[in-house]
């Protein structure tokens, strides 16, 4: 009998990719050095933490006066001088201060690309070429440089040259997916009527981290043809495209049947049973895609023979909008007569003797951030476990999200003050002491 056989899966593989352990394990971008110059874009300072996650020497070059993401935060709030946006995304990177809106500043960054492999921007399409550091004059430094670029619009197309900054909700406006995500305006009223009728902005920044996992995982692409053909490549992400991308089939809807996904509240164009649910005391997800599923929600209520449940044939006619409207207010009138608990029980034990079982459907509860955070599997498998910063001390920040036996991400630090790494990475980089640093402080420069 194997080592593995002779242990639970859960106990083999917790001992090999416990984030408990991988303090011991290696990087696996520990020979990557990425420079972020990104500015005012989260998605920038996204991709860069997924990098730096993986071992991968990131430099966080900001202005003298620090990048305006530091104080995006709820309420105003700062804690130590930052907002708390930032202290989640300034994870594992060396922080300096470059002013590259100077000619001199401008010749130091060409010294670091010639020590680089990746180079992350988010200006303006066009302006690190006006700066004379576009892609085209640095490859020529350094032939192996990957020059990332998030941008709202992208580097060619009649937008990109937009006054439009990447803000991750000009990123969900655009993208078409806020457009059909909110409550249904009811027939025959206004706006005026029903304000609340309106698209519905996604909570988390998710345009915006949308775009820095599509270009963390173009960069790592990248880095593997590099491996092959020693050749480095500039990369193109357009914010707006990539969050447009998660559209899936309502594309595809309009292209072939020019209709338009329209906003449908917490039920959903796709298929029946799938949507929200008032409870006694929150709301859950109730998910029945499946035809005996729907019967087994039906019979979990007591509703099977008031709702004719042995009846029914497919899930066809019950995907269709006014019939998701008549049903789902029947739904709702019976989950609110539960609590979420009562709702996720019912289920599981309809799953081992009711009617259809194991056949149930799916019920989970809508959580609080607080629930999220002191959710024993999470807690359990790391996500919420507290960083230990020098700085910052104790901050509770998402962390090992990949578990991996042999490289696992690591979160060191969660940030640095602006130009906390001066010292270290110039004397590191082009050998520049105390002296030289304060001289260009005074001018300006860093």
């Amino acid at each position: 009998m194997t080592e593995k056989e002779e242990l639970a899966w859960s106990d083999w593989i917790r001992e090999r990719d416990d984030p408990k352990i991988a303090a011991a394990r290696p990087d696996a971008l520990d020979d990557i050095t990425v420079l972020d110059l990104s500015s005012n874009s989260f998605g920038g300072c996204y991709c860069s933490s997924m990098l730096a996650e993986f071992g991968a020497e990131v430099l966080r070059l900001e202005p003298p006066e620090g990048d305006f993401i530091r104080m995006c935060t709820p309420y105003g709030i700062l804690y130590k001088g930052e907002g708390l946006n930032y202290l989640s995304e300034g994870r594992n990177k060396f922080h300096i201060t470059l002013n590259l809106q100077k000619a001199e500043a401008r010749e130091m960054l060409k010294s670091f690309v010639a020590q680089a492999d990746v180079l992350i921007e988010t200006y303006r399409p066009g302006l690190m070429d006006d700066w004379g550091v576009g892609y085209e004059v640095l490859k020529e430094i350094n032939p192996r440089l990957i020059f990332a670029s998030i941008t709202t619009n992208g580097q060619f197309g009649p937008m990109s040259g937009s006054w439009r900054p990447d803000y991750d909700s000009i990123i969900q406006a655009r993208s078409a997916n806020q457009y059909d995500s909110g409550e249904m305006l009811p027939e025959g009223s206004s706006y005026e009527e029903c304000s609340w009728a309106i698209p519905t902005k996604a909570g988390p920044w998710i345009g915006a981290a949308q775009a820095g996992t599509f270009m963390a995982v173009g960069i790592l692409a990248a880095l593997h043809w590099r491996e092959i053909t020693g050749e480095g490549q500039a990369l193109d992400v357009a914010s707006v495209e990539t969050y447009a991308s998660l559209e899936d089939w309502a594309s595809i809807w309009y292209q072939g049947a020019g209709i338009i996904n329209e906003r449908f509240g917490s039920l959903n164009t796709g298929g029946w049973l799938y949507c929200f649910a008032p409870t006694q005391n929150g709301a859950v997800f109730l998910g029945g895609l499946r035809l005996e599923m729907w019967q087994a929600f039906a019979d979990m209520m007591g509703k099977w023979d008031e709702w004719g449940a042995s009846s029914w044939k497919d899930l066809t006619s019950f995907s269709e909008k006014e019939e998701q409207l008549k049903w789902a207010k029947l739904v709702f009138a019976e989950t609110c007569k539960y609590t979420n608990d009562e709702l996720v029980n019912m289920s599981l034990e309809y799953s081992k003797k009711g009617r259809l079982a194991p056949i149930t459907p799916v019920v989970a509860p809508v959580c609080s951030p607080e629930e999220t955070a002191r959710e024993a599997n999470w807690l359990e498998r790391g996500v919420f476990t507290p960083v230990k910063d020098p700085v910052y001390g104790e901050v509770v920040v998402a962390r090992s999200q990949y578990k991996m036996t042999e490289t696992p991400i690591k979160t060191k630090w969660v940030c640095r003050p602006v130009g906390y790494d001066n010292e270290h990475i110039y004397l590191k980089y082009m050998g520049l002491g105390p002296r030289k640093l304060k001289e260009l402080k005074a001018s300006g420069i860093i």
